[in-house]
């Protein structure tokens, strides 16, 4: 996946801030969806990108908009820096987690009074090495609910390469 594509499938969330944001981007890997995200968000905005596997990044990772800021640390077992984020993404890493609504609960805590999640996951129920734990959109959605969110939308979808079933992109808060 190329970085315009990520930014077509987060392109339906909402960033209207009224100033900078301050976001972590948990399990980004290459920082494709970091990169993504940063084209949405306002200017001076800061993302911190979170892997639990040291990141050499080809790209730079800095902008004169949005600053990426990688840490090693590992987000499930790790206490993640700052608190009063606007937002968390979790591209292709909800998936490795087994216990979801414990992670949520924890993350939750992380957020700002109107911050949200956003998440990029396969719609699949079939579990393989690289997706141990799916979680298609119709489960998220309950989930989300079940630990009191509000507002769970779909807001991006697209095939995946890896088979029949595809991604998704949803936007949570409240």
């Amino acid at each position: 996946m190329t970085v315009e594509e990520a930014q077509t499938l987060l392109g339906a969330a909402d960033f209207a801030a009224s100033g900078p944001q301050t976001w972590a981007d948990l399990g980004c890997g290459s920082g494709l969806f970091s990169r993504a995200l940063a084209h949405g968000l306002p200017d001076g905005s800061h993302i911190l990108c979170l892997d639990k596997i040291r990141q050499v990044w080809k790209e730079p990772t800095n902008t004169q908009r949005v600053r990426l800021d990688f840490r090693q640390l590992d987000f499930v077992q790790d206490s993640i820096p700052g608190t009063n984020l606007d937002g968390i993404l979790m591209a292709n890493s909800l998936h490795y987690v087994s216990d979801k609504g414990a992670l949520i609960q924890k993350l939750r805590g992380y957020l700002s009074a109107r911050g949200r999640f956003l998440i990029v996951e396969y719609d699949t129920e079939r579990r393989n090495p690289w997706v141990p734990y799916p979680i298609p959109f119709r489960t998220l959605e309950v989930l989300f609910t079940s630990l009191g969110f509000t507002h769970i939308r779909k807001i991006g979808e697209r095939k995946s390469i890896y088979g029949p079933d595809g991604m998704y992109a949803a936007e949570v808060w409240g």
